[in-house]
């Protein structure tokens, strides 16, 4: 039996998640801003707190009291990600990891997450995390993370009216390809004083561009060789083939 009311109807779900935000901005009035520039450790333990109050009757104060959220930058194609850790002695190490590098890049909405239109970045980290409360939640009740099968959804649907299990929200990767400098995408930037020419291989907050160079570390499958450069975003022209 789950020990919170499950299902909520879509207009108190509403007004829950919007006191949540009323309370976050009470104490940091800057998560209103777009794009977010910030965020607080604390405002992150309080957002758990607030939804586990107001949606989850304390249940993770009193079955999962170490569950922690913690804000990182490191995550670039994913925007929240729930990680259960059992260790060798039994004890368990429960984490939300919630994307920033999403967050901060978040200007004008709206934005659509798990199928719910979201009107600013505060309210679509708001979804976000929600997503990754159902998965902490299914871990606190029964032990288990079943990625999105039946709990979850009954938890993600019933609780917050999401109805779906993804977001729209350009990654680094998709932005990149837009301005065409996606991976495959050949192009210059400088270095040194020079202008080098290459191929980018992969995309995060940074780029990969393989530069031929005949002394190069990194080789293809034709055993032609290459050096490797991380490049800024910022600093990549792309250049038409041909």
């Amino acid at each position: 039996m789950i020990p919170f009311p499950c299902p909520l109807e879509p207009p108190e779900t509403a007004r829950l998640r919007a006191e949540v935000r009323r309370r976050l901005l009470c104490a940091w009035p800057a998560l209103a801003c777009s794009p977010i520039c910030k965020l607080e450790p604390a405002a992150l333990d309080a957002m758990l707190r607030h939804y586990d109050a107001l949606f989850f009757d304390g249940l993770f104060a009193r079955r999962l009291p170490q569950l922690c959220v913690v804000g990182t930058a490191r995550m670039t194609r994913c925007a929240g990600k729930f990680c259960a850790r059992i260790a060798a002695d039994g004890a368990t190490d429960v984490q939300i990891r919630m994307s920033t590098d999403f967050l901060f890049r978040l200007r004008k909405g709206p934005f659509f997450v798990n199928g719910v239109e979201a009107l600013d970045a505060l309210e679509a980290f708001q979804l976000v995390f929600e997503h990754e409360l159902c998965h902490a939640a299914e871990w606190a009740l029964y032990g288990t993370c079943s990625a999105h099968q039946s709990t979850f959804r009954a938890l993600s649907h019933g609780l917050f009216q999401h109805r779906t299990c993804t977001h729209a929200l350009p990654t680094r990767a998709q932005e990149a390809a837009a301005l065409g400098v996606g991976v495959g995408a050949r192009v210059s930037f400088p270095f040194e004083a020079r202008t080098l020419c290459g191929v980018v291989s992969r995309v995060g907050k940074t780029a990969s561009v393989m530069v031929p160079s005949a002394a190069g570390a990194w080789h293809d499958k034709r055993g032609r060789r290459y050096d490797k450069y991380t490049v800024p975003l910022s600093l990549l022209t792309p250049r038409r083939r041909g």
